[in-house]
């Protein structure tokens, strides 16, 4: 509250009253006023004491400062993040639960029922050329690989490692784990398999035990979840090696009636010689085509399956571009192998799949 002010009028009345001489009635004698300057007026000083102001005013009144909002919680530090950004995935909860795929005839089975859906999707020119085509497996679990090529006979055929389907299967499980609760389950198998399968004495590409917490394992969602990375990821895989065939990479493929395939021992000698040594635009053509064909047939599955994405490619390849780093191989000497560096193929893979999308919208 601002102090009391004094009229300054107030004042001067007051330092007057009292101060002014009656006028005496006595004569008096006139003396003349001596000559010279008038006398100097002496400046009046009060003898009533002035008022005092209390200090100097206060400042403005200002409105208090707005409460402090709480500070957000503190995050973890997120998990590292892949060499690419995989797309949305619809919520695991709003499509039917799958059951699981447990050993190699599960595996098995489940390949061929995902390159029969791919073979159906195929333009009628394509579809003729591999429909016949079979699909055999090497038990072999130290090496991850497929290959498309062609018999002692000239019949075309696709093939893939046990290895393989061990490393797609862990795969998807770990990355079901991440995906759901938030693990890291997957750079977890990676850091322990990757060292192990590009030693000299070659490993297994099993998911060891105690890579999933125990409490996640049995769930129902992440069961499903594994199951869909898992159809995804081979979709790539086979679409890839078909496309080998009708893109006559490999000669061989012309729509002759299919065969049983190479016997198992025959496959060791098969996989050193069905590929020249130099092959990388081959391969390139075939990640582009592979994706094409699992992104048709993905679109026709839809609504009532889970629809696939380029994921599975991703989640593929960056698998191998860790194995690469693992074995210490220099990404700048990839024109040396028969394929091209992974990391050169996921923006392939990525600017293929966004192409499709312009051209089919919805």
């Amino acid at each position: 509250m601002a102090p009391t002010r004094i009229d300054s009028s107030l004042v001067r009345a007051a330092c007057t009253i009292g101060l002014v001489a009656c006028a005496d009635t006595t004569a008096k004698p006139q003396v003349a006023a001596p000559a010279g300057p008038p006398p100097q007026q002496v400046p009046y000083a009060s003898p009533y004491p002035q008022p005092v102001l209390y200090g100097p005013p206060p400042a403005p009144q200002q409105s208090p400062p707005p409460a402090a909002l709480p500070s957000p919680p503190v995050q973890p530090a997120p998990p590292p993040q892949p060499v690419y950004a995989p797309p949305t995935v619809p919520v695991v909860s709003a499509r039917p639960l799958l059951g699981p795929l447990i050993g190699p005839g599960a595996w098995q089975a489940e390949a061929r029922a995902v390159a029969k859906e791919l073979v159906a999707n195929l333009s009628p020119p394509n579809k003729a050329r591999v429909a016949s085509i079979p699909l055999v497996f090497d038990p072999n679990p130290n090496e991850v690989n497929a290959f498309a090529g062609c018999d002692d006979g000239g019949a075309p055929f696709v093939a893939a490692t046990e290895g393989l389907l061990e490393a797609i299967d862990a795969i998807s499980q770990t990355k079901a784990s991440d995906e759901l609760y938030g693990t890291q389950s997957y750079e977890a198998y990676v850091g322990t398999v990757a060292p192990r399968l590009v030693s000299k004495d070659g490993g297994s590409a099993l998911l060891p035990p105690g890579a999933i917490p125990p409490q996640y394992w049995i769930d129902p969602r992440r069961i499903s979840r594994a199951h869909e990375i898992f159809d995804e990821i081979v979709a790539f895989t086979f679409g890839h090696e078909l496309s080998h065939h009708y893109l006559g990479h490999t000669g061989c493929a012309n729509g002759q009636p299919g065969g049983l395939g190479p016997t198992i021992a025959q496959l060791g000698v098969l996989a050193s010689s069905v590929l020249p040594l130099v092959n990388q635009p081959n391969e390139a053509a075939a990640d582009m085509n592979g994706c094409l064909n699992m992104l048709d047939a993905a679109r026709a599955r839809a609504p009532v399956a889970y629809r696939w994405t380029e994921r599975g490619a991703l989640e593929l390849l960056d698998f191998f571009a860790r194995l690469d780093g693992a074995s210490g191989a220099n990404p700048w000497l990839g024109f040396l192998r028969t394929h091209p560096n992974p990391g050169l193929r996921i923006p392939l893979v990525q600017a293929t799949a966004t192409t499709w999308r312009l051209q089919h919208p919805g």
